[in-house]
């Protein structure tokens, strides 16, 4: 059966509600190609790993047509459908969407809790499914993706930024045998968070107390003799 503009439409905007989560492999293709649709995501993670997803996309007069037509338009809840059984194995709440017809926009929000993998120490791990990414450093703690992909004959402009916890530090991307993305990052300094100067100073003072309370001689209990 011939794939029709209006399917691929629902296609697209039902890739958008997933892959705010799964960060999909893009193929790489030239800054200068035209693309027809434009997808903004934002991640921002808490020093626990979880993450605030958000994702914008802009369209036209024509695909905005489309979309109104589209049931997905007038009910949410098959987007958040589609969203938890495609996210199956992760934690999502809060979901919601926001539709701006004045700017053709749709936002989808999401929580994702455990988002950031923890490995002990201090130490956390970040997977991103995307194969050999353009990555960018805007600061210490933020980074940002872009490229393109192809969803049936539209072709997508996808930018990603990522933000780290205000606490994390040594940030650093790296590739997988597949040439997948991991980021790593070091937040909480594990057992040695402990160790803080003003932690070691509580914790003399309460030993200071427990020795001179232990060493304080009690009270010996006096017998009254009555006088026969």
């Amino acid at each position: 059966m011939k794939t029709t503009y209006k399917d691929i439409m629902k296609k697209v905007i039902i890739f958008l509600i997933i892959a705010v989560i799964k960060l999909n492999t893009y193929s790489q293709v030239t800054a200068q190609d035209p693309t027809s649709l434009v997808q903004e995501f934002t991640v921002n993670l808490d020093k626990l790993g979880n993450a605030k997803l958000e994702v914008d996309q802009k369209m036209n007069a024509t695909q905005w047509e489309y979309f109104k037509q589209a049931a997905i338009y007038n009910d949410p809840a098959i987007a958040k459908r589609d969203l938890e059984r495609s996210m199956a194995s992760y934690d999502v709440q809060d979901f919601k969407r926001d539709v701006d017809d004045l700017n053709r926009t749709v936002k989808v929000g999401v929580t994702v809790n455990g988002y950031a993998k923890y490995n002990g120490n201090g130490q956390w791990v970040l997977k991103i499914d995307s194969k050999d990414p353009q990555v960018t450093k805007l600061t210490d703690n933020s980074y940002m993706i872009t490229g393109n992909t192809v969803m049936g004959s539209i072709l997508v402009q996808q930018i990603y930024k990522i933000f780290f916890p205000s606490s994390a530090s040594n940030v650093k991307q790296t590739t997988d045998e597949f040439g997948k993305a991991i980021f790593t990052y070091s937040s909480g300094d594990g057992f040695l968070s402990y160790l803080k100067w003003n932690n070691i100073v509580g914790f003399i003072l309460l030993l200071i107390a427990v020795y001179i309370v232990a060493r304080t001689p009690g009270q010996r209990p006096t017998l009254n003799t009555a006088k026969i």
